[in-house]
């Protein structure tokens, strides 16, 4: 099959570009599809994650009507068997407008809720999205709310690019999340958070990975309360070793899709605690038992329960274990299967 990929950027390291990336790598390598990706910003050599020599990188730069119409003209050059596009809200909806030979063969891959999006971009989507042929979801909850707009919605959750680490980590007392510094992952809860309760842990670290337009609002915020042993590490470029340096992992976003740093830090063992926010981490975390869902946007309830985790080695020990158990799930193998049988061949 010929397959097209499209996504709006291929720049940073950020969750949906790390799954664009990995999805196109290892479909690429499955059978003798041809397959490209194409964004509006990046070459092959400005990619943040790794692609396959087997991938194309097509860039078709400027404004979104300068890529749509570059995107048409390609489209009409190429004859793709699928377009599957990685969807934030919004390039779905301008690829709705393609010609109904280019439309039919549109598959929207949902990185982020639906309930989440605005009012208006939930409106355009009921009149736009009956315009193409399938919708993957990566939760459950998120596939009954496109089930409501679409009769062809599948759920396949994103996949983990490590095998589960099987060997036994000794105790580190670090704390990670990882994040594009951004109002959605809502750091500035994790340091209220972790304002209540750094005194309780002086011999824990929490360390915050990523950039973004909020570091400065959040290296403010660690210097005006005067906040212990709090980190903005930045980009890392060896996520594996960061995870295998963890004790665990802590998500303070106000919604998700399903992420992938989840999955990720559940392969390596990594208890969750999460708010339960729309609609990912509650397909990854179960409750008590690898991990600790958080009432929404309850500061003190995070607050807490990152407290009683630390403090507590038999339930880093028993929610570890049970993290390894729910990863398999989440194996590259099964997922790719999936893609198979329900979208490429379906």
């Amino acid at each position: 099959m010929k397959i097209l990929f499209l996504i709006n950027s291929l720049k940073n390291k950020s969750g949906s570009e790390r799954v664009a990336v990995e999805l196109a790598n290892r479909v690429a390598g499955i059978g003798a599809h041809q397959v490209a990706i194409v964004n509006r910003e990046s070459t092959l050599s400005t990619c943040a994650y790794s692609v396959s020599n087997h991938v194309n990188v097509i860039v078709l730069d400027g404004n979104f009507f300068d890529f749509y119409k570059k995107l048409k003209q390609h489209l009409k050059n190429n004859n793709y068997d699928k377009i599957i596009i990685h969807n934030m809200g919004k390039l779905t909806l301008l690829c709705s407008l393609l010609p109904l030979n280019q439309r039919k063969k549109i598959v929207s891959l949902e990185h982020i809720s639906f309930v989440s999006r605005p009012k208006a971009v939930q409106l355009m989507s009921k009149l736009c999205y009956p315009r193409i042929h399938q919708v993957v979801a990566l939760t459950a909850n998120d596939g009954k709310q496109f089930r409501q707009i679409h009769n062809n919605v599948e759920v396949i959750p994103n996949f983990s690019p490590f095998e589960i680490f099987a060997d036994s980590k000794p105790l580190t007392k670090n704390i990670v999340t990882i994040g594009r510094l951004t109002d959605q992952k809502n750091y500035i809860h994790l340091l209220k958070a972790w304002e209540l309760i750094a005194t309780k842990l002086p011999e824990w670290t929490l360390n915050i990975y990523g950039e973004g337009e909020q570091k400065e609002l959040l290296k403010a915020y660690i210097e005006e309360y005067s906040l212990l042993n709090v980190h903005l590490r930045g980009l890392t470029s060896d996520v594996k070793e960061v995870y295998l340096n963890s004790d665990f992992f802590v998500m303070s976003s106000k919604y998700e899709g399903l992420p992938m740093v989840l999955i990720e830090a559940q392969s390596f063992g990594l208890p969750i605690i999460s708010y339960d926010c729309p609609f990912g981490p509650s397909d990854v975390i179960e409750d008590r038992y690898n991990g600790i869902l958080v009432e929404d946007q309850k500061i003190n309830i995070l607050a807490s329960s990152i407290l009683e985790l630390a403090q507590s080695s038999d339930l880093l020990m028993k929610y570890s274990e049970n993290s390894k158990i729910n990863a398999k799930k989440y194996q590259a193998d099964q997922i790719l299967q999936l893609w198979h049988d329900s979208v490429l061949e379906g």
